[in-house]
């Protein structure tokens, strides 16, 4: 079937052209029949003089007229061709947001958005010293500026480019007429901000504070500092509250630099609450104090990791896997697989390994008399061998199901003058407590950190998880 344009489309034109040219046809005809007036005088010899020149067309007007409406009236259907494009005729600009997939480059996301190879090489010359010092990571956006001519509209050039690898640091480029690119770096001033995790237990202590957006490192300093004075296989239980106030370091544009160390915390058990206050006395290293001052440290951890029961006690008992009784010579702690294991105490590797029915197994020294072992470990802590000296709360390794094991959990033992004793009856040592101006300034601490704990905002754990921390 052809394009023609249908007759109901050109009725309308057509009439119009139609009725013009009827109405000048009449007035030829009635000038040709129409008898000449009779004109005396000057007038009637100027009419009868011959003319100079030759009488114009009678159809000179219709003519005229056509081409006109020719060129007004369009004919439907068909476009009037556009008009001639200026050499240096440039599409509109456009932005565009990408994020940097695991195992991307930047050049490589430019390259694959089609920018030229040209404009590639002068963003990678501007950014590279700034990049090597402050690299990209996965998940990172790029904001983007581009603008492609008629000639190449798939091949856009970079007008500019921003990018932020941290809170506080961001790098702009920019490209000028010329065509080349220059890198400026912007430093965000960052100012400290307290907010507070407010959560219910549900599982371990660890997975309910993530799950409140808590920072895993805020997070462990709070189980380690409750560890001295609080039996978790007796005491925890679902559905307890606990609290957690952190010192954020924000940007100017709120922007979260720094995710939060841990101030203080809180964690409501049955009949108590259990208070832990962070502070540097003048002539000493940070660590956590109760609210009256006293030190939570002690010679020993009650508990060696965040565990919520005990699965075998210590003593004889039937083996579940050999059939027979048996003297027990630890506690077994129920936790998830990969939760971390603490050293109970200051002191040094003496067995870090595979051991038998235990797995993988960790034996700590700690005096001439004392030593603490570990076993069915998933793998080894960061750093852990023989012969190395650890401190008390270092993680040592995580829970795991290795050897003679039917399920994730820790086997820890409790060694006397080499014989195992029941690690749930050994006594804790005295603790020191601040004093004089040294407990005064503690305790005008402690006073504002308990007033946060109803006044400061509460962390927004969606936003720490779009994040991604």
């Amino acid at each position: 079937m052809t394009d023609f344009p249908s007759p109901s489309t050109l009725t309308g034109p057509a009439i119009a052209i139609l009725s013009v040219l009827a109405v000048l046809c009449g007035s030829v005809v009635l000038r040709d029949r129409l008898p000449p007036l009779e004109v005396e005088g000057p007038v009637a010899r100027a009419a009868e003089a011959p003319p100079s020149d030759p009488p114009p067309s009678d159809l000179a007007p219709l003519d005229s007229l056509t081409a006109r409406l020719a060129a007004e009236l369009p004919v439907a259907g068909i476009a009037p061709p556009p008009p001639p494009r200026s050499a240096d005729f440039q599409l509109d600009p456009y932005d565009l947001e990408l994020r940097l997939q695991r195992g991307d480059t930047l050049d490589g996301m430019l390259a694959d958005i089609g920018v030229p190879d040209d404009d590639r090489a002068g963003i990678a010359h501007a950014l590279g010293g700034f990049l090597r010092r402050h690299p990209l990571a996965a998940g990172e956006a790029v904001q983007l500026s581009l603008q492609a001519g008629p000639d190449a509209p798939d091949s856009p050039h970079v007008l500019s480019l921003l990018v932020r690898p941290e809170a506080e640091r961001e790098y702009s480029v920019t490209r000028d007429p010329a065509g080349a690119y220059s890198a400026e770096e912007k430093i965000y001033e960052v100012r400290p901000r307290i907010v507070r995790v407010a959560a219910r237990r549900a599982g371990s202590l660890m997975e309910s504070g993530r799950a409140a957006g808590a920072p895993p490192d805020a997070i462990h300093e709070f189980i380690k500092a409750l560890s001295y004075g609080v039996d978790f296989q007796r005491e925890l239980k679902a559905g307890q509250k606990f609290s957690l106030l952190l010192e954020q370091g924000v940007t100017e544009d709120g922007r979260v630099a720094e995710a939060g160390r841990l101030l203080a915390g809180r964690l409501e058990l049955a009949r108590r609450t259990e208070t832990v206050i962070a502070y540097r006395p003048r002539h000493g290293a940070r660590q956590f104090y109760t609210p009256d001052g006293y030190s939570v440290v002690r010679a020993f951890l009650r508990t060696p990791m965040d565990a919520s029961h005990i699965t075998s006690g210590f003593g004889f008992r039937h083996h579940p896997i050999l059939g027979y009784s048996a003297m027990h010579e630890g506690v077994d702690f129920a936790a998830p697989k990969g939760t971390p294991i603490l050293a109970a105490g200051n002191g040094r590797v003496a067995v870090a390994g595979r051991r038998g029915g235990y797995g993988i197994y960790v034996k700590l020294v700690h005096t001439p008399e004392i030593a603490t072992a570990y076993g069915h470990m998933s793998r080894l802590g960061p750093g852990i061998r023989p012969g190395v000296k650890v401190r008390q709360g270092q993680v040592i390794g995580f829970v795991g199901s290795t050897g003679l094991s039917t399920g994730p959990h820790l086997h820890y033992e409790f060694h006397r003058h080499g014989r195992p004793v029941n690690p749930l009856v050994q006594r804790a040592s005295l603790r020191l407590r601040l004093a004089g101006q040294e407990l005064r300034t503690f305790q005008a601490l402690v006073h504002r950190y308990l007033a946060k704990f109803r006044t400061a905002p509460i962390l927004d754990a969606s936003a720490v998880k779009r994040r991604g921390n």
